[in-house]
């Protein structure tokens, strides 16, 4: 039972999180305006440019 109720939590979430990276996808190729992202692809997005900073400097 723990398992089925693991695997099912790990299927929404994933399905939560490549949903959200589909969406930063859209916004980095301009089809998506930042208004319109979910907030859990604005922290996928904040956590990209972070680490394109720090690698940058």
């Amino acid at each position: 039972m723990a398992n089925d109720k693991r695997f099912v939590a790990w299927k929404r979430h994933h399905r939560r999180r490549k949903s959200a990276k589909a969406k930063v996808k859209l916004y980095e190729q301009g089809k998506l305006p930042h208004e319109k992202l979910p907030m859990l692809a604005k922290e996928f997005l904040r956590r990209k440019r972070r680490g394109q900073a720090a690698t940058a400097a």
